[in-house]
This record gives C-alpha cells, sequence and structure tokens, in this order.
C-alpha cells in the first residue's frame, strides 16, 4: 500500500508575539522621535530660537528693550557675558545692567523654563527720569504675541505647542550690587557694593530682595554701612521690611518703610539710632562742649533733596562743659559743679528741613543743681532760643538778689528764671548774666548801710568824712566785694 506525503500545517499567527513586535517597533519609534525632538529642542535651545525668545519674553516683563550677549552652554549651565535692559515710559527703572551671568537650566515644566539658581559678578540698576519711547521693534504688548519658536530655526508645529511660554527663576545669587537713584541735578540715592539675593516673581512682578555688606547714602547725609537688609521691590516703589545699619564707627540704625522711586522720588522710612557718639554730629567748638552718645527714633519724608526728618532724640552719658555762660555761673555761686555738668536727663523733640533745625521740648537736667527746659531755632550757623532755667534752692545764695529778683519763680523743686539765647553757635551770646549783674548791683545799693553814699560823696567832693563814716564805707566796701566776680567775669 502506497503511502501518500503528508504537508506540514501552517504555523497560525501568535497574537501575543505580534503585540510584542509591534510594541517594540512603536517603542523604537517613540524613542526615535524622543531622541529626535529632544535634539531639535537641544538644537532650538542653544541656537538663536531660544535666546530670540528669551530677549522678547524679557522685554515684555521688564517693559524694557533687553539685549543678551551670546550664550554659552556647558551641559544645563550656560552663560554669557552681558544682559543689559533699558526701561521704556512704563518701566520702574531707567537702565538695568547683568555682568558674568551663569544660570542652571532646570528643563522644561509645565510649559514654564525653569532656573533654580542664577549667578551675577556686577548687577547695576539705575533709576531716572530718562526712559525710552516705544519703538517700532519694541518688545510686543502681551506675551502672546511672542513667537513660540523665538523667531529662530523652525519647528513642527506640533513641538511648538510644548515650547515654553515662561521663565521661572527661583534665585538669584548678586556678588555686587550698585543701586542709584538720579534727578536732573545728579545722584539722591545710591547704594554700592552690596552682595545681594534676589527672588523673582514674574507673575505679580514683584522681586523679594535680601543684602549684607558696602554702603549706601542720602542726600545731605553721613555714609551708612548696610549691614542687613529685607526688602520688596515691584516697579517703582520699594518696601522696606527691615534694615540695620552703621553710621559712624559706634552708631547703629534699625528701619523700615517705603521708598518711591519714580520721579521726583519719595521717602517714608522710620528709624530707630542707638550709639551715636554726639562728636560725629558736632563741629567746631561745640565738639568740645557737648559729649555723649545719641538715641532714638526718626522719620525721613519727602523727595530727595527736601527730605523732612524729625523726631525725638535722647542723649545718655551727656556732659556740658566750656561753655562762658556756665564760667560765669560757677564764678558767681562759687560752684565747680556748674563748670561740667554731667547730665542726667538730656532729650529733645526735633525737625530738620533744608538749612533749618527747630528744637522743640528740650529738656537737660542735672541732679541737685539745674534744670532746663525751652526750644530753639538753628538756621544756618545762627541760633535763637527761649528757656527756663531752674536752679536747686540754695545754689544763687552767694550771688546778691539772685533768687529775689531773678530765679524768683519755684516750680517742682527748683528755682526759676527765663533766658533768651542767640547770635551764632561759634559765640552765643544770652541775657541771663546781664540780668544777675543787674540784680546784684540793685541788691547792693539797696542794702548799703545808712551814710555809706552820703560819705562817699563827701569824699569825692574833696571834703571831710564826717565821724564814723570810715567804719560804713568799710561795711560798704566788704559788701561792693561780693561783686567783684561779676566785674571780672567775661
Amino acid at each position: 500500500m502506497s503511502t501518500k506525503s503528508r504537508k506540514k500545517p501552517r504555523a497560525s499567527l501568535n497574537p501575543l508575539k505580534l503585540v510584542l513586535i509591534s510594541g517594540g517597533l512603536l517603542l523604537v519609534a517613540l524613542v526615535t522621535g524622543l531622541l529626535f525632538a529632544k535634539s531639535m529642542l537641544n538644537g532650538w535651545l542653544r541656537g538663536e530660537g531660544f535666546g530670540n525668545w528669551l530677549t522678547a519674553r524679557a522685554s515684555q516683563v521688564l517693559r524694557s528693550d533687553v539685549s543678551l550677549g551670546e550664550l554659552e552652554w556647558d551641559g544645563s549651565e550656560v552663560f554669557t557675558k552681558r544682559i543689559e535692559a533699558l526701561g521704556r515710559e512704563e518701566a520702574g527703572f531707567s537702565e538695568l545692567v547683568l555682568d558674568g551671568v551663569s544660570a542652571r537650566a532646570g528643563g522644561i515644566e509645565d510649559k514654564a523654563f525653569r532656573v533654580p539658581e542664577v549667578a551675577v559678578n556686577r548687577l547695576e540698576l539705575k533709576f531716572s527720569p530718562e526712559r525710552r519711547g516705544i519703538a517700532s521693534g519694541a518688545a510686543p504688548a502681551s506675551l502672546e504675541e511672542v513667537p513660540a519658536d523665538g523667531g529662530g530655526a523652525a519647528l513642527p508645529g506640533w513641538l511648538l505647542a510644548y515650547l515654553p511660554d515662561r521663565v521661572e527663576v527661583e534665585e538669584i545669587e548678586v556678588a555686587n550690587a550698585r543701586v542709584s537713584v538720579e534727578k536732573a541735578e545728579g545722584e539722591v540715592f545710591l547704594l554700592s557694593g552690596a552682595g545681594a539675593t534676589l527672588r523673582p516673581d514674574f507673575r505679580t512682578g514683584f522681586w523679594e530682595i535680601e543684602g549684607k555688606g558696602g554702603s549706601f547714602t542720602l542726600p545731605k547725609q553721613p555714609e551708612l554701612a548696610l549691614k542687613d537688609l529685607g526688602l520688596r521691590w515691584r516697579g517703582g516703589d520699594l518696601f522696606v521690611d527691615r534694615c540695620a545699619l552703621g553710621v559712624f564707627e559706634t552708631g547703629h540704625i534699625d528701619g523700615k518703610g517705603e521708598i518711591g522711586l519714580e520721579s521726583p522720588g519719595r521717602f517714608d522710612l522710620e528709624l530707630d539710632f542707638s550709639g551715636v557718639n554726639v562728636d560725629d554730629l558736632l563741629e567746631g567748638e561745640w565738639r568740645d562742649r557737648l559729649a555723649g552718645t545719641i538715641r532714638g527714633p526718626v522719620r525721613i519724608t519727602g523727595a530727595p533733596g527736601a527730605l523732612v526728618c524729625e523726631g525725638t532724640i535722647h542723649l545718655d552719658e551727656g556732659v556740658i562743659e566750656a561753655m562762658p555762660l556756665l564760667k560765669r555761673i560757677s564764678q558767681y555761686t562759687r560752684s565747680e559743679r556748674f563748670e561740667r555738668l554731667v547730665l542726667n536727663q538730656a532729650q529733645t523733640d526735633f525737625k530738620w528741613s533744608d538749612d533749618r533745625l527747630e528744637l522743640r521740648n528740650l529738656i537737660l537736667q542735672s541732679d541737685g543743681l539745674v534744670r532746663v527746659e525751652g526750644e530753639a531755632d538753628l538756621v544756618g550757623d545762627q541760633i535763637a532760643g527761649e528757656f527756663q532755667i531752674g536752679v536747686t534752692p540754695g545754689t544763687m545764695r552767694w550771688i546778691p538778689g539772685a533768687e529775689r529778683l531773678v530765679f524768683n519763680q519755684e516750680r517742682a523743686g527748683f528755682l526759676w528764671a527765663p533766658m533768651k539765647l542767640s547770635g551764632s553757635l561759634a559765640a552765643p551770646t544770652e541775657d541771663l548774666s546781664a540780668r544777675l549783674i543787674a540784680a546784684a548791683g540793685e541788691s547792693v545799693v539797696s542794702e548799703l548801710p545808712s551814710g555809706v553814699i552820703d560819705a562817699a560823696q563827701g569824699l569825692l567832693k574833696g571834703g571831710e568824712a564826717e565821724p564814723g563814716a570810715s567804719d560804713l564805707i568799710d561795711q560798704g566796701k566788704k559788701v561792693i566785694d561780693l561783686l567783684t566776680p561779676f566785674l571780672k567775669a567775661p
């Protein structure tokens, strides 16, 4: 019996194998597509496209004309030598320059180009009335008008949808910052040499800034050393949350407030001074006359060049010496304590504007000796003041008529007399000494023994003295000797 050859059955197509093969092909295609997309995206980031897009975005956010130096990439690090922004009319500043800028790119997430950190060698920020007008090539008015490809190499439409529409910077470290405010007559505010950390929020326009080091100056004010600073900036406004400053060698200032940077500028600062040596605030002979340290709250308001400073100052460990008036009182009262007054209380309210200083509610007291109350105005080097001088009872006992004719008002344990002060700071004059001399003379004359004047007149006429006249004259001479310090007083 013949045998017939059997045909091999066809292998059936395994669905699982088909899925695996298809999945593998799709995976290869996906990986290839991702690599292709990444290659194109990297090409966009490192080409003109990203630079143009970044320039346009920065111009819109900062409302300025931005120029960006060539971007140099090293892995995820990017560096440019210079970024410059010239503010337009609606900008909060006139010029911003960043030198030596390096950044670490964090990739694109949620359509935002993320930058975790930026380092800047030098930042210069200028506020002035000068602004650029809106030129024909100005930045688009809205972010939506910025081409997604930045005007660079063409990208496929499907990739454009994944490109960023904003930049988010977490932190900017500045090694050296210079911030200036200018008016037509020149700089009215300058911060220089400070290190700073900036945290911008481009959506709200607020910049959080922390700084330390360097110094800043205001018109007609001493240079201040910056110890610590915390503020927020948006447009033309600076909100000072905290600041710690050093002034002169030992002084310290804590402050907060607001600064308006738009022309003509606006200051509203609340400062608290402590440890300021009074010698650093005085000139000429007054540095030898007054000693101590100053503390107290001060408020600065107004526009640069027309600032108003007002507050209350206290003088701690105060000493007044080498004053002509004190020297005279020391001679009159035969008490050396008046030559060098140690002040147990010294304070005054003040207001300073332009070339005028007003002192109100002034109080000076040396316990158990003297108290001064009053007010004064200082215009240039000319002073005019009205005071009440109080002395403890018995202090003026050596001056004839002083307590009866001059210090004749009793209040709060002191005997009081008015005094006016005038003249220049270098050579002030007062009217109290003249009144003391007049009172002493009046008292001496009224208290001369009976017949002394007649006897003196007889001697001046060349006549003979009446019996007993010499005894009367001796008594009168002893009383007149009391006037010697007044007659010799400068």
